[in-house]
């Protein structure tokens, strides 16, 4: 891009945005977003800001956004790898590209076909995720970065397509470590605001790396200084008031109203009048140019966009010396922009909009056909879209409808998959009025259906895609061709089951049966696969003998189809089965057979979904260091091949950071999942929001955890259930709320029950029984007979519930490793909750945790061994072992070691690795109002909550007489004779907000 912009006069005023935006380039800032009106100076402003930048040895290059009917998927960015391309000879361009991974060139020539080294097939839809283009063009930009500093500039983003804000989303992204800066101006008066461009906005200003300048009018000293330098010579006397009053500072009014108010031969002030609107002011002043200068005016504002001689001669129908001319012509009444620009463009949008609405109607449709037809010929399937908006405005749907179907499959060709939905969706509506219209290349109404589901479904519009498939379902479901009507089945099926398989099962197993006869094809073998995993495997019923048959009749037909891709991925769900019979060798055997398919190494959905399956089978058998490597190199892996921020990607990622969660390694943990997860909950990411939301709980912020929970709502999968509800009934035990566990913990084991998934149940039914025992603790401690009665009820419930399951959530299984733990913990939770509390089976439960390397749930275990230990009689330093094991291994779960420690304050136990001493009641403490020592705090908390001496005696671990003493002191202290008395001036004073938290009843 050159910066010189061609300047009419010297650039003026804006020295503090110039100054931010210096400033902003030079601190590397991931985005600059420069907001203002129209023709106030955007362009300008950034060129000046870019200019000045590219003298500290900043490389600068940029594209725009048009306001195209039908939009052209990354224009802004093929226009940016295209300028790179050729600055410095190439240079910087091809070391980046050499340097990067092999897969970068192969995607970078869906916008830059001059990169192929031969014909790029589509990808199917459902097999390609735009982030692979993106991650290739980052790779690519952070390379040339490396090398010398650059700044991308992306003008009018309220025009930008949908591929294009993905774009721009992915690349400033605070999870991306990027040495690129961008830098993107916006129309603030664009109404209405396109919904993508104004959700785009919404979520960039969150970020705290965005500088935002907005640009305002001039000062009237400011416009004064742009009066004098457009007209380059004194200036009439009167024109700057005059301009200023009715431009009011706007730069783009003040140069047009100045060129009508001057002539360029002499700065004399011409007797024009002046119009009222500065629209009917464009259109006056483009009348006083030429028949051919008219001509050339109307093609570029009825095309909105930049044109070449060579299409401006195709569709004036004059030749190229009169087309200078008029170029020439329209340059010098500053109609146009720079005159060095080597494609002629309006001044501005504006005038394009002005002088469009004044053609006639007959002259508007003539452009638009000469337009569409000079692009298809120009451009073919590249510009189709610009060309079937052309189609539309004059009104030729047959041609229109053949531009749609173009642009759709060029739009998939660069994984441009919204913009492809959209022309798929019109091609349907023209195709409602010309149902028989041949297509060409096999392509009929149910397949452009077929096409619309798939596009807008990886677009990530699921529930529009539902709708489509059922509108194909209804139309098409009964076609006479049986491959036909067997795929819409299939695309019905699948979407129904996300809400209800039972739902979908009859459309699935119809178009199983419509498939029969036909030669084994990739579409059959998916069929068959998506059968067991989607209605089989996580259905309510489960039938292994079905699922194994129905993954053999789907790995037969890949391998008949020469459908190699799929071969491993069937491979994973047998493996799966191999898993959940407990023959864990026989299931990592087959994961490796997955990886001998040669295609395996190649293709990124196979590799996806290996690392996928390995790491979390790594998981599931207790192996966690393993799983974190796996799931870390598989992370790496994805972002090689530019897939990391797929669903598959999300998920991968989720299974490296639960092994390190697991292991109490939050800040590691934290460290890669928080940049992941400054963004809203979506149906891709929702894995990583759940591990955030472990993470949440883990520092302590255990309602944010829960909000960000209950905003995860994408999959109806029973195991899915049974994640969501382990981990919402985890932060309600950890809130102190058992009574709110319970409620998470019943619908999810009833939904489980009888089902293979109930293996995977010890850990949610141990939470279950730890709610019981929190709310018989609180209820005897208030002895509230009835409500013990309730927690006992809650818990010979789970007792009950286990029982009919045959107790198989405690029985040893090879591919669930924390079963033993998980029952150890449940058998100590038990002995809780009927108040016996038992130390011995605290022990075992924290020993086999350890032994698992869990060393939360180790110091969870740890820290009731300690607590038992002190009730049953114990001294403090008997119990201190304990406490210090719980201690260390609680370190990264800020919930749990504020138990701790608040249980090593009361019993007066030091965790530290000193030598311990007998607790000395006459030991010094901290003050607080009124004079009363912590210690005595505690005590009062107690007491207002009507405890006897010999029950603050035993929740404090000392002796009934030693409470009675402090009692005495208490009430002397606080001037009241007796307790009720003791109790209403302690709530009236905030004595308990002023001291420490964490004491006796902090979880009743």
């Amino acid at each position: 891009m050159v910066w010189a912009y061609g300047r009419l006069g010297a650039f003026v005023g804006r020295e503090h945005e110039l100054s931010r935006l210096q400033s902003a380039l030079a601190r590397r800032v991931r985005l600059a977003l420069v907001i203002g009106d129209a023709g106030i100076g955007k362009s300008r402003f950034v060129g000046e800001g870019l200019s000045r930048a590219s003298v500290g040895g900043m490389l600068a290059v940029g594209g725009g956004c048009l306001p195209l009917t039908g939009k052209l998927p990354l224009l802004p960015v093929a226009d940016i790898l295209g300028e790179l391309s050729r600055l410095d000879g190439g240079a910087s361009f091809e070391a980046a590209l050499t340097a990067a991974p092999p897969y970068v060139r192969a995607e970078l020539a869906r916008l830059l076909p001059k990169l192929s080294t031969g014909e790029t097939a589509a990808a199917e839809p459902a097999e390609w995720q735009h982030e692979r283009l993106f991650a290739a063009l980052a790779e690519l930009l952070n390379g040339v970065a490396l090398r010398r500093p650059l700044a991308l500039l992306v003008e009018d983003v309220h025009w930008a397509d949908g591929a294009t804000l993905d774009f721009l989303t992915y690349l400033v992204r605070p999870s991306r470590a990027s040495a690129v800066s961008l830098v993107v101006t916006c129309r603030s008066d664009e109404v209405p605001l396109d919904a993508a461009v104004a959700n785009w906005l919404i979520h960039t200003r969150r970020d705290a790396g965005v500088e935002e300048i907005w640009l305002g009018p001039l000062s009237r000293s400011e416009a004064a200084e742009q009066v004098s330098a457009l007209v380059g010579a004194p200036v009439p006397a009167g024109l700057v008031e005059e301009v200023y009053a009715r431009a009011e500072g706007h730069p783009f009014f003040t140069e047009q109203l100045v060129a009508a108010a001057v002539t360029d031969a002499a700065a004399q002030r011409q007797p024009v009048r002046l119009p009222a609107r500065l629209a009917e002011l464009l259109v006056i002043r483009a009348a006083r140019c030429g028949a051919d200068a008219r001509a050339v005016l109307s093609a570029l504002a009825v095309a909105g966009r930049p044109l070449t001689e060579g299409f401006l001669g195709q569709i004036t129908e004059l030749d190229p010396p009169t087309v200078r001319a008029a170029v020439h012509e329209l340059a010098v009444a500053r109609l146009l922009a720079a005159p060095d620009e080597k494609v002629p463009r309006l001044r501005h949008a504006l005038l394009g909009e002005a002088v469009a609405a004044d053609l006639l109607p007959s002259e508007r449709t003539s452009l638009h056909e000469r337009l569409a037809s000079a692009l298809e010929t120009a451009g073919g399937e590249t510009l189709a879209a610009e060309a079937a908006g052309h189609w539309a405005a004059a009104g030729r749907t047959v041609e229109e409808m053949q531009a749609r179907l173009a642009a759709a499959s060029a739009a998939e060709q660069v994984s441009a998959y919204a913009d492809a939905a959209a022309h798929w969706q019109r091609a349907i509506e023209l195709l409602e009025a010309k149902p028989d219209a041949d297509l060409g290349e096999g392509l009929d109404l149910p397949h452009v259906y077929l096409r619309a589901v798939d596009a807008l479904n990886v677009s990530g519009d699921g529930v529009q895609a539902g709708a489509v498939a059922e509108e194909a379902y209804r139309r098409f479901a009964h076609h006479p061709d049986r491959a036909t009507a067997a795929l819409v089945h299939l695309r019905a099926a699948c979407f129904r089951a996300i809400d209800s398989p039972a739902a979908g099962l009859p459309l699935m197993k119809e178009a199983l049966r419509l498939f029969e006869g036909g030669p084994p094809s990739a579409d059959h073998a998916k069929a068959w696969y998506r059968y067991a995993n989607d209605f089989l495997l996580h259905g309510e019923g489960r039938h292994p003998e079905e699922i194994l048959a129905a993954l053999n009749s789907a790995l037969g037909l890949a391998e008949g189809a020469g459908a190699a891709e799929l071969v491993p991925r069937i491979l994973c769900l047998i493996a799966y089965q191999s898993f959940l019979r407990g023959e864990v060798d026989e299931g990592f055997g087959l994961l490796a057979r997955g990886w001998s398919v040669p295609e395996a190494s190649s293709d990124a959905w196979t590799v996806t979904w290996l690392f996928e399956s390995e790491s979390d089978a790594l998981l599931k058998v207790a192996k966690l260091k393993e799983a974190t490597r796996v799931g870390l190199r598989g992370v790496d892996a994805l972002t090689h091949l530019g897939f990391e921020s797929s669903f598959d990607g999300a998920v991968i990622l989720g299974n490296a950071v639960e092994g390190l969660l697991c292991r109490g390694r939050t800040a590691e943990a934290a460290a890669l999942i928080d940049p992941a997860t400054a963004g809203r909950v979506d149906r891709d990411h929702w894995p990583l929001h759940a591990c955030r939301a472990e993470v949440d709980l883990l520092r302590g912020e255990v309602d944010a955890a829960v909000e960000r929970l209950h905003l995860i709502e994408f999959s109806a999968s029973l195991d899915f259930a049974r994640e969501m509800g382990q981990a919402l009934a985890e932060a309600a035990v950890w809130a102190g709320r058992p009574y709110e566990a319970l409620e998470e913990v019943r619908p999810v084991l009833e939904r489980l029950k009888g089902t293979d998934w109930v293996i995977f149940c010890g850990w949610l039914l141990a939470v279950g029984m730890r709610a019981c025992g929190d709310l018989a603790e609180v209820a005897r401690a208030r002895r509230g007979d009835q409500a013990v009665r309730s927690a006992l009820a809650a818990a010979d419930n789970l007792v009950s519930w286990t029982n009919q399951e045959r107790g198989r959530p405690f029985t040893d299984h090879p591919f669930v490793g924390i079963i033993p733990a998980a029952r150890a913990t449940w058998d100590a939770e038990r002995s809780r909750a009927t108040g016996a509390n038992d130390p011995a089976a605290w022990r075992v439960a924290a020993s086999e945790w350890e032994a698992l390397d869990y060393r939360h749930r180790a110091g969870y275990c740890w820290w009731r061994l300690a607590e038992a230990q002190l009730a049953a009689g114990e001294t403090p330093a008997s119990a201190s072992a304990a406490m210090r094991t719980a201690s260390a291994t609680a370190d990264g779960h800020a919930p749990l070691l504020a138990q701790i420690r608040a249980l090593a304050r009361r019993a007066r136990i030091p965790l530290d690795t000193s030598p311990i001493t007998a607790p000395q009641e006459q030991v010094p403490q901290v003050s607080t109002p009124y004079g009363l020592t912590e210690r005595e705090l505690d005590i009062l908390r107690l007491l207002t909550h009507g405890r006897s001496n010999a029950e603050i005696g035993a929740e404090l671990f000392i002796s009934p007489r030693t409470a009675g003493v402090h009692v005495t002191n208490i009430l002397r202290k606080l001037g009241v004779t007796n307790r009720v008395q003791a109790a209403a001036l302690a709530e009236r004073a905030g004595l308990f907000e002023a001291g420490q938290a964490g004491g006796p009843l902090a979880r009743s």
